[in-house]
């Protein structure tokens, strides 16, 4: 199960990016479009198992001394991680009673000794970015022309695959699952 904490923010830069690329001056569609840019940004992360921007999740995972995968990636950095009872109460761990490993881009987590809890509420950041201006410009690119297109199809009720030069932009951050 993950929860997103913290959303990235598709507003400001790519929402000019995106008018300049529709030709629309005014801000009547400011809402719409802020829209868009976070589903694209979703896509972007659904298509390259990545997060572009960066994001703080929750995310519950069985305790376990076994090695359990964190989904969301790359991770940056560590918040905090609760031990949940399965009435729902939590209680803070303390850093010593788990471990964070890494391998070329996964992260797991597992505890060093036995609890009574059954799951780990594990809260992290993630995203390849701190913020749009320094996310690769092909990503940042397909973002923009994904929220473009939608944007262009919302009344047509059509075509909502992933267009092709969109795909072409992301490719080569796709991270595939063997």
């Amino acid at each position: 199960m993950r929860q997103i904490v913290t959303q990235a923010e598709f507003t400001q830069l790519p929402l000019a990016e995106l008018k300049t690329w529709l030709a629309i001056g005014g801000t009547r569609d400011d809402a719409v479009l802020a829209n868009l840019l976070d589903a694209a940004g979703a896509m972007c992360e659904n298509f390259t198992r990545l997060a572009p921007l960066k994001i703080t999740v929750r995310e519950r995972v069985p305790a376990s001394r076994e090695w359990q995968t964190l989904h969301t990636r790359p991770f940056v950095g560590l918040g905090t991680v609760e031990a949940v009872g399965s009435g729902g109460s939590s209680r803070l761990l303390d850093p010593s009673d788990f471990e964070i490993g890494s391998e070329t881009d996964t992260t797991r987590i597992r505890l060093t000794g036995n609890i009574a809890e059954t799951s780990l509420d594990v809260s992290y950041t993630a995203g390849l970015a701190e913020d749009w201006a320094a996310l690769d410009s092909g990503l940042r690119h397909g973002i923009v022309r994904f929220a473009a297109h939608a944007y262009r199809e919302r009344d047509q009720g059509g075509d909502t695959a992933l267009p092709s030069a969109v795909a072409a932009l992301w490719r080569p951050w796709r991270r595939m699952k063997l």
